[in-house]
């Protein structure tokens, strides 16, 4: 849905909860919440993960005066400067805050109740040895270690991951990918997504995918959820036009979608780099790499490089991004290339220590892939062995989850 409405011009998909600010797509994987819509009568459903069928009705929400294009709500940033503290607006007087909190009942929330009553979610109970949480590199490595009694959940509609951006270095071969998925069969479950993790005498798995929701026991699970897009924090970032670099290679690569002909990547290290010349692949014309990161990289001699920082993003769309040097660069969009945050919440919520490193905080497990919960393994950018470490380590993972 979202590939569809940007091929047809369309860049804000809603309005913010609070200040009503303008928004649109910037993960595109269905991780950052920015491009909630109301589909078919039910709201709040992310555009990016929501499949474009002929008759769908889809609109915008969360502008209660006006149009999502010119909501009059979005004059709060300029009535309050400083930040508007609902939770104390008008407490001085009792009945002026019971006004005050009504109002922002009213004016905030993510969308309205749906159409019609939706009906029940067919659900169905399965136990299987090990499950394996993604089907990247590391999870299709530590899949091929499993025997029969083993599934695979992948939210996209296809293995691979990371290898299928061409970003990574090192990262798996296509026909690796898949030859391996080919092997494991019916035991790979493309479009579900494990939706919760659950501690009981045996792990519970909830797992929403086409067939509905089930309930999966596993006696032990491998954690390979990969990382997740970030945003660089300056003025505008929020705005829609900003995106994330590896969200448009795959917007491209998917749906053959670009959002404009030109771009300035801003971002740092390696990440930069490649996410660069992976649009520059996918028909991008580069205003300019802007080097943000606290340790400069080495300039490219093929890349329009500069190192700054970025000052703001001006534009509805964004069209301008100007930079702490002086520079005002025009251009179509502009992609954020940061290193992927580690996607740990499945794990983490299931009892897994996680440390801080560059790009977020990454599942604490050891070479083995073993975590501190006994029936729990990681493997991949979510334990922080990303690129050309991620099949290494799922296959680590794999074996130690095989023999229990």
């Amino acid at each position: 849905m979202a590939a569809a409405l940007l091929r047809a011009g369309v860049t804000t998909f809603t309005r913010s909860i609070k200040y009503h600010r303008p928004r649109g797509p910037f993960c595109l994987g269905g991780s950052c919440g920015q491009c909630l819509m109301r589909v078919d009568g039910v709201p709040s459903l992310p555009a990016c993960r929501v499949l474009a069928r002929a008759g769908s009705s889809c609109q915008r929400q969360n502008a209660p005066l006006g149009s999502v294009e010119a909501d009059v709500l979005r004059a709060a940033d300029f009535l309050f400067p400083a930040g508007l503290d609902h939770h104390h607006l008008f407490t001085s007087s009792r009945a002026l805050g019971r006004v005050a909190l009504e109002l922002a009942r009213r004016l905030g929330g993510l969308g309205e109740l749906p159409d019609r009553e939706l009906p029940p979610i067919p659900g169905r109970a399965r136990e299987v040895e090990v499950a394996v949480v993604g089907a990247g590199p590391a999870g299709l490595a530590a899949a091929a270690e499993q025997g029969a009694d083993a599934v695979v959940i992948e939210r996209e509609a296809a293995p691979g991951g990371a290898s299928l951006f061409g970003i990574d270095p090192g990262c798996a071969e296509p026909s690796w990918v898949e030859q391996t998925a080919r092997a494991l069969g019916d035991r790979l479950w493309l479009r579900s997504e494990a939706v919760g993790l659950y501690v009981d005498a045996t792990p519970l798995l909830a797992v929403q995918g086409p067939q509905g929701l089930t309930a999966l026991r596993a006696r032990r699970v491998v954690v390979a959820t990969g990382g997740v897009s970030q945003p660089l924090a300056f003025p505008g970032v929020d705005r829609p036009g900003v995106y994330a670099a590896r969200g448009l290679v795959k917007l491209a690569r998917d749906h053959g979608v670009r959002v404009g002909a030109s771009l300035v990547v801003v971002g740092e290290g390696e990440e930069l780099i490649h996410c660069s010349r992976a649009l520059v692949r996918e028909g991008y014309r580069l205003e300019a790499l802007v080097d943000a990161g606290d340790e400069p990289c080495p300039a490219p001699a093929d890349l329009p490089w500069r190192r700054a920082r970025p000052l703001r993003a001006k534009g509805n769309p964004v069209r301008r991004l100007v930079l702490d040097d002086g520079a005002r660069i025009d251009c179509d969009a502009v992609a954020i290339a940061l290193p992927p945050a580690p996607l740990h919440e499945l794990a983490s919520g299931a009892g897994a220590r996680t440390r801080f490193q560059q790009g977020g905080f990454a599942v604490e497990a050891d070479e083995r892939g073993r975590t501190d919960v006994p029936w729990l393994f990681a493997a991949g950018r979510v334990a922080g062995r990303g690129g050309g470490q991620a099949r290494d380590s799922g296959v680590a993972a794999g074996r130690e989850a095989a023999h229990g």
